[in-house]
């Protein structure tokens, strides 16, 4: 702070706590002899003595002596030994340099360099904390565009001290960018919560101005919250003030005073607000501008090494990561020096980088064959007829014409998105014609194991189940949808290493079919030839689509209810029903029963499978599709509307929900004479 006096301006700097009077008016005057030896410096002419010789006689010029450089057998004191540069400038400044042209140096800094200045040395910190050379931090201001005017209540060093000491003047730690224009002080955030303007702060007040507005506040943002934060120190000024006077006129022109004073101090502290935001800002897009400079001239000279596209694509792919790089990201002018150290770690950084980008685009490039591949598949696989079985997504990208033509080398070019689907449609009859009797042969291995007395897993009685044991589901399948069952896809490891198979295709559509989750039901085989049995047909030669025709009326005689309501079900929902109930399969005869039942147990909405073109078609737009699908000129008797009556004309899409039927399950009232005889 400073205080004035006759001819005289005491100053405090923050930072120090030393006092330092103006020379200007003692500088004559006679000093007592101290006994301790002058230095090198003293004896040449300090800067003290300059000041006080400088209007008295007239500087003579003189040759500036070179700067003599230390003796490198000279023990480096520990205080230097981090400081670079050429040691020994300010002391040959001191000796060399006329006075007058110092100060003309000194007016062409800003205001915080001669801050520095004036601590490194007694002398300087003497003159430029002098009231004489004022018109120094004055000229030191006007060098920096925009600045506002110093305020009033401020002198130039606090006003520089201020604005470019970067640290808490409570807790002194380093860094601090959060000024309190209003206090004239840089709080962290940490101590700002200390200075909380609350009711308590204000409850110590005197009440004659304590809702009047006058006190010193400004709000800080910590986080998420804006906290007013006040002054004690402030506060008790205030008070010692309000507590000198007598009379209440004097009281009332103080406080509007202090009103017309908070008032000039909130405004300046809004051109400070302003100033700093724009001091940030350009400062933030000349460090751009440095970076981006840097950046360019680095990949300027990698293209003269061929790795400047590289450096490019790692920019442009993976979200500016060469920039980032801090050989990269820095605010400085590229010297050649830097590039020779930096050449060879940015050279390997592109290198790797290449490397995962050809892997990363092998690999996107085998997706879109493997997607082209699946997609062709599946395209010819919805004109096949279901009910025969086919190979699984998993099958056909394993089998070997396909395999071969994915697994292409990195040295040979890779095939077209035309070559994979002409591929697989040339290829696609022998991977079927080679698959499908492979499998069949499992289950049939799998029956003879089992004890079965007819080996063929098309029949009826041959009831499968997926293995619990062996992390299976546990649910019944028959043929052919045993072969689109999902358990029977995943969690097998695969025949053999395939790397280039990408993992996301064998979590999507599995691997080659496996029998190894699947084994015999020999309880549900059991009540399967029983309704084998009861429909009149032979348990030996009787298959799956032959008890879908028949389609018989189940009921389960222990389900039923005290209310008389009776359990009905259909083929092959029976198979799923515990099989140590007992059952009836009613007669073909009650018809009339069945269609009354299945009025009343209506289905899901379900989709069919046209029988002709094995499109699949939603349930309530199979007749019009039958219709329009079948030439009724050259059949002898049209088409009925019951879907059971044109059973042969369609079949249930096996891919989508196997086991299903046409009609639900469920409780039915039905009376004596109801029942067929």
């Amino acid at each position: 702070m400073a205080r004035r006096s006759e001819g005289t301006i005491e100053t405090t700097d923050n930072t120090s706590g030393h006092k330092n009077v103006d020379i200007g008016n003692v500088a004559h005057q006679e000093k007592p002899s101290r006994k301790r030896a002058r230095t090198s410096f003293q004896k040449s002419g300090s800067l003290k003595a300059k000041a006080q010789d400088v209007d008295n006689s007239p500087h003579s010029a003189r040759k500036i002596e070179p700067i003599k450089k230390p003796n490198s057998k000279e023990r480096m004191p520990e205080e230097f030994r981090r400081v670079k540069g050429k040691r020994g400038l300010l002391e040959w400044l001191a000796k060399e340099v006329p006075f007058d042209v110092i100060l003309e140096i000194f007016c062409c800094v800003e205001p915080g360099d001669l801050l520095c200045l004036s601590r490194t040395s007694k002398d300087l910190r003497t003159i430029l904390m002098s009231r004489r050379y004022e018109y120094i931090w004055r000229s030191a201001r006007e060098n920096v565009d925009g600045l506002p005017p110093r305020p009033d209540d401020l002198n130039e060093p606090q006003y520089a001290h201020l604005l470019f000491d970067a640290y808490c003047y409570i807790c002194k730690r380093k860094g601090c960018e959060n000024i309190l224009w209003t206090f004239r002080a840089r709080v962290c955030l940490k101590c700002s919560t200390f200075l909380q303007d609350n009711v308590e702060y204000l409850s110590r007040q005197p009440a004659a101005y304590r809702d009047l507005g006058i006190l010193p506040s400004e709000y800080v943002q910590i986080g998420g919250q804006r906290i007013l934060v006040g002054s004690n120190k402030y506060a008790q000024k205030f008070e010692t003030e309000f507590r000198l006077l007598r009379t209440e006129l004097e009281r009332e022109e103080w406080i509007k005073q202090k009103e017309k004073d908070l008032e000039a101090i909130q405004e300046h502290a809004v051109l400070c607000i302003q100033w700093r935001k724009s001091t940030l800002s350009n400062r933030s897009k000349e460090l751009d501008a440095l970076r981006t400079e840097r950046k360019e001239n680095i990949i300027a000279r990698l293209s003269i090494h061929g790795w400047g596209d590289e450096a490019l694509l790692m920019d442009k792919e993976y979200q500016n990561d060469f920039a980032a790089h801090w050989l990269v990201n820095q605010a400085k002018t590229l010297t050649d020096h830097d590039w020779g150290r930096m050449k060879d770690e940015l050279v390997d950084l592109l290198s790797k980088h290449q490397r995962l980008r050809e892997s990363k685009e092998r690999r996107d490039y085998l997706a879109r064959l493997y997607a082209c591949a699946i997609e062709t598949y599946v395209g010819i696989r919805d004109t096949l007829d279901l009910r025969q079985p086919l190979p699984a997504i998993g099958d056909v990208l394993y089998s070997w014409p396909v395999m071969r033509m994915l697994s292409y080398p990195t040295y040979q070019t890779p095939p077209s998105l035309a070559d994979v689907s002409s591929k697989v449609s040339e290829c696609l009859p022998d991977i079927i014609a080679k698959w499908r009797p492979e499998k069949t042969q499992e289950l049939v291995t799998l029956l003879e194991t089992s004890g079965a007395t007819v080996s063929n897993p098309e029949l009826a009685t041959s009831v499968f189940e997926c293995n619990l044991n062996a992390r299976g589901c546990g649910e019944v399948l028959l043929y052919p949808e045993i072969f689109y069952h999902d358990c029977c896809l995943y969690g097998q490891a695969p025949l053999f290493h395939h790397s280039f198979l990408p993992h996301r295709w064998r979590k999507l559509y599995g691997g080659p079919w496996t029998s190894k989750k699947i084994r015999i039901n020999r309880k549900i085989s059991r009540v399967s030839k029983m309704v084998v049995e009861a429909c009149g047909l032979d348990p030996v030669t009787a298959t799956v689509q032959d008890i879908y025709d028949v389609n018989p009326l189940i009921e389960c005689t222990k389900c039923a209810r005290a209310d008389g309501s009776r359990y009905f079900t259909w083929w092959p929902l029976i198979l799923s029903h515990p099989p140590s109930h007992s059952i009836t399969i009613h007669p073909p005869s009650s018809a009339a029963l069945k269609l009354e039942i299945a009025v009343q147990l209506p289905s899901e909405d379900e989709s069919l499978s046209c029988s002709h073109c094995h499109s699949t078609i939603p349930k309530e737009n199979i007749r019009s599709h039958l219709e329009t699908a079948i030439n009724l000129a050259e059949r002898k008797s049209p088409l009925v509307l019951d879907l059971q009556a044109i059973q042969e004309h369609w079949y249930f899409p096996l891919l989508q929900n196997p086991s299903v039927c046409l009609f639900r399950a469920g409780h039915y009232k039905v009376e004596a004479s109801q029942l067929p005889p």
